[in-house]
């Protein structure tokens, strides 16, 4: 009975993911807090937002999207990040707005942390000019260092099923 209610619920999931349409607008992948899991972003709201002090940029395929842009940014301490960059997340902003050693020039930024447990996820980034931004700046977006945050697809990966019970 135990194997039959395994394979239901196998069936069941399996089903659920493939109505799921990797063309749909929201929902392609969320994006965890490494530390406690909560979902922090949709990968929907992943773009290019380029830094013109990164070290090295890169094209990655992540979170169900091809051709991330994935950054590698240097504080004045010498200290490597690995970020992307998204339109949406959320994050519990620290401190006032810092316009010093900004990684993008025009905008200040603030220390992005979990709402859940606090952990450092990156930065959030604001424009500090008061005038109508043009098509190409926004006003606003996060910078989230790719080791603190995982794709829920990866997390799913490692929830595996006994191998007495596989079939």
């Amino acid at each position: 009975m135990f194997l039959i209610a395994c394979f239901i619920l196998l069936l069941c999931s399996h089903i659920y993911c493939t109505a799921h349409s990797p063309d749909d607008k929201y929902g392609q992948e969320l994006l965890l807090c490494r530390k406690c899991g909560a979902d922090v972003a949709d990968s929907h709201y992943i773009f290019t937002k380029q830094s013109p002090g990164a070290r090295k940029t890169e094209k990655q395929n992540l979170f169900g999207r091809h051709n991330i842009t994935v950054q590698t940014l240097v504080n004045p301490f010498g200290i490597k990040f690995d970020i992307i960059t998204t339109e949406k997340a959320k994050c519990q902003n620290i401190g006032p707005n810092q316009g010093a050693d900004s990684w993008f020039p025009g905008y200040t930024w603030r220390i992005c942390t979990c709402p859940h447990c606090g952990h450092h996820l990156g930065w959030t980034f604001e424009s500090n000019s008061s005038i109508e931004n043009t098509e190409d700046e926004i006003n606003s977006f996060h910078g989230l260092i790719l080791s603190n945050i995982l794709g829920e697809n990866f997390t799913d990966s490692l929830i595996m099923m006994p191998k007495m019970y596989r079939m």
